[in-house]
């Protein structure tokens, strides 16, 4: 994932196409760059580990299979974000000024009001303000690994990193979100950089492997005194694994679809399919070849998996440099929300969609918009001291900080992300879904395109099974941990507390974010028909 060209694309918004010069017009190759530049970034440091344990299970397979599985899974994910991106030259056609809204204005275009107004409540109320929660702490906690020595602990604890964290957040809402000048200038900054730990991730691998003599470094065992029976669906079975890997790898991709709009902007508008699919077809190289490099070298799937390698050849300073990088990277992420939360907020104020826009509805400027940046830092606010505070008590020891509420932090952090990006997914998986009916019905004129049919039914698949079997898998986990802990499996107090909490509140998760898109859009549509 990475900062999209959300500001680019903004400003192009309500410019008559008629009256720009060709020379102002995106060429192919420009155009595959946006895709390249909107997609890539810091996703894959910050899933591969994950990936790698979902399809090790309890670690009872080889590094060999693991690597295996582990392409399997992103073979998988990249052939439903590829044919995903096909779609969407289809889904831009047919929105008209709704294509501003990005993933929502498709639904509204091609979906009822209800599944319209339970995308929009998930995207204003869940995903963008979840983004300043979860962006945020992966940046610290990235820079925190660059500045840690090897095997010490530096002694942070979470209300230091909470701190830091919220900074930041505010830092960019309120910079970023009023100031295209200033959000350009960190956009250079952060992309003249972003590439460099992406190089060195890509080689790094192989480079190790061969000073080894072509030695692959295996996993870390599990320490045989604090082993736990495997008690998660996705661990049963390393075939499980791979359909739980497909969140993490799509986090890795989110973003690409915020360079849909560029078709009204291209010299040659039918060339935006092969665009974004050259383009998508290259960043998947990229991440395969980086986690690839990370799998066989690290044993961690990990860019902290080197730090003993460098370590050993007099490399310090270029671990920490790699990290400072990476989280560079990461709040490149954080300058791209910023910039288009506050235009995103400002238009639902303006065509009365949120809560209290009447009140607000004359103050707002959609080339200044302080009330979509106070609608956005407050909504970011609450989810950030809610989730922080949620976190505080998750008990994970994952992260090996000294301080176990940052553990839990951090692994609340990953629980959120995963869900937010495929849920993300699965709104357009709506869009898709009713593009395809609006093929049959044509209530809306569309560029209708040959591939779009195949392409459409191949993302649904992908998207709509990996979403059912995590759906399905969070229910299992939570009945499997619980039928562990009464079988007194457990080694520790603190194990059972540690599993037990984190399936119970993965559970709560996704039931809350189901509530918080639907709730309000039933009672919305009942008020309606009663005054009907």
């Amino acid at each position: 994932m990475s900062s999209s060209n959300t500001q680019t694309l903004k400003k192009n918004k309500g410019v008559s196409i008629k009256n720009q010069s060709t020379k102002k017009k995106i060429s192919f190759f420009s155009a595959i760059l946006l895709v390249i530049g909107s997609s890539i970034g810091a996703g894959i440091f910050l899933k591969n580990g994950e990936i790698l344990r979902n399809v090790t299970g309890s670690g009872s397979i080889g590094m060999a299979l693991a690597i295996v599985l582990s392409m399997i899974s992103w073979i998988i994910a990249i052939v439903g974000v590829m044919a995903m991106g096909l779609t969407l030259t289809e889904l831009c056609s047919g929105s008209g000024e709704a294509n501003s809204q990005g993933i929502i204005g498709w639904v509204k275009t091609f979906n009822s009001r209800f599944l319209y107004q339970g995308c929009k409540n998930f995207m204003a109320y869940l995903y963008l303000p979840i983004n300043f929660f979860v962006m945020p702490y992966y940046a610290i906690y990235t820079l925190i690994q660059g500045i840690t020595p090897l095997n010490q602990d530096l002694g942070f604890h979470w209300w230091m990193i909470a701190l830091i964290s919220f900074a930041v957040m505010t830092w960019f809402i309120f910079v970023s979100g009023l100031s295209s000048r200033a959000a350009n200038i960190q956009n250079w900054v952060i992309t003249s950089v972003k590439f460099l730990p992406l190089v060195f991730a890509a080689i790094i691998g192989y480079v190790v492997v061969a000073t080894n003599g072509g030695h692959i470094e295996p996993m870390p065992l599990p320490d045989p005194t604090k082993y736990i029976p495997p008690p998660l669906l996705q661990q049963i079975n390393p075939v499980f694994g791979v359909f739980a890997s497909i969140p993490s790898i799509f986090f890795a991709f989110d973003g690409f679809y915020a360079t849909a709009g560029i078709q009204t902007e291209m010299k040659e508008p039918k060339k935006t399919a092969m665009a974004m699919s050259v383009g998508l077809a290259i960043v998947s190289f990229i991440d395969v070849a980086i986690s690839v490099s990370l799998l066989i070298a690290s044993g961690t799937g990990e860019i902290s998996g080197f730090q003993v390698f460098l370590a050993s050849h007099n490399l310090n300073w270029l671990y920490t440099a790699v990290q400072v990088l990476i989280a560079f990277g990461v709040l490149g992420i954080v300058n791209g929300f910023a910039i288009f939360n506050a235009k995103f907020y400002e238009d639902l104020v303006i065509n009365r969609e949120l809560p209290f826009s009447d009140k607000f509805h004359n103050r707002t400027n959609i080339h200044r918009p302080w009330v979509g940046t106070w609608y956005s830092f407050i909504l970011s606010t609450i989810f950030f001291v809610v989730c922080t505070t949620i976190g505080i008590f998750y008990f994970n020891n994952g992260y090996g900080f000294t301080d176990k509420s940052i553990n839990g932090i951090m692994s609340f952090v990953d629980l959120m992300a995963n869900w937010t990006s495929l849920l993300a997914f699965a709104c357009i998986v709506f869009a898709m879904i009713g593009a395809l009916i609006n093929r049959k019905t044509n209530r809306i004129k569309t560029d209708r395109r040959k591939s779009f049919v195949p392409a459409a039914y191949i993302s649904i698949v992908i998207v709509g099974l990996g979403l059912i079997f995590v759906i399905v898998q969070s229910f299992a986990n939570l009945g499997l941990v619980i039928h562990y802990a009464n079988s007194g499996k457990y080694k520790t107090p603190d194990d059972k507390l540690d599993n037990v909490v984190g399936a119970v509140l993965t559970v709560f998760t996704l039931l809350a974010f189901v509530a918080i898109m639907f709730i309000p859009a039933l009672l919305k549509r009942r008020n309606e028909n009663h005054k009907v």
